[in-house]
């Protein structure tokens, strides 16, 4: 895959093209970006821009906004790039939230919303539960497994969820316990 700016959904005026080529051009100058084989949508709606597609890294994600807010006729920017870390996080936390795949360490990786799956699972459920919720998380394209099978099955478990502030008590602490 190499860097891709796809072309425009509909013909666009003359000034949008123009304002579309030097968008284009700002963000293939950032060569980090470039380097990582994003793949970016510039939709120009008069001097409004909406980025879409997939990149890397949120440091990619929120240049490629900065470098576009910063051209002198663009009145407005919309940023609705996915980062890979947006994906892995939202793949994690369906995974942890589910008693059936929380109790073991399922490594996942995302590479422009391919999510791939590693670890070590007991069983064929659970390999089948892992890639089922994984498959249904959001931002997820497509899935790749490279679970083995192999290990004990451990207890169904409940993630607890922290507190929102650091001094806010877990109800779910034992007391006297430092948690």
């Amino acid at each position: 895959m190499s860097w891709v700016v796809r072309a425009p959904d509909r013909d666009l005026e003359r000034a949008e093209k123009r304002l579309y080529t030097r968008v284009r051009r700002a963000l293939w100058d950032y060569e980090p970006l470039r380097a990582s084989h994003a793949e970016i949508f510039i939709d120009v709606d008069g001097n409004n821009i909406r980025l879409r597609g997939r990149v890397r890294t949120m440091p990619q994600k929120l240049i490629a906004g900065m470098l576009v807010a910063r051209l002198s006729e663009i009145e407005s920017v919309t940023n609705d790039l996915i980062a890979d870390p947006d994906v892995v996080r939202a793949v994690a936390d369906a995974l942890a939230q589910d008693e059936r795949t929380a109790p073991y360490v399922i490594r996942v990786d995302a590479r422009h919303g391919i999510v791939i799956l590693r670890g070590e699972i007991p069983s064929e459920a659970v390999q089948q539960a892992a890639l089922e919720i994984a498959a249904t998380a959001p931002l997820v394209d497509s899935i790749r497994n490279q679970l083995t099978i192999g290990g004990e099955p451990l207890a169904a478990v409940a993630l607890a969820r922290p507190g929102n502030t650091a001094d806010e008590p877990n109800p779910q602490a034992t007391p006297g316990v430092p948690a």
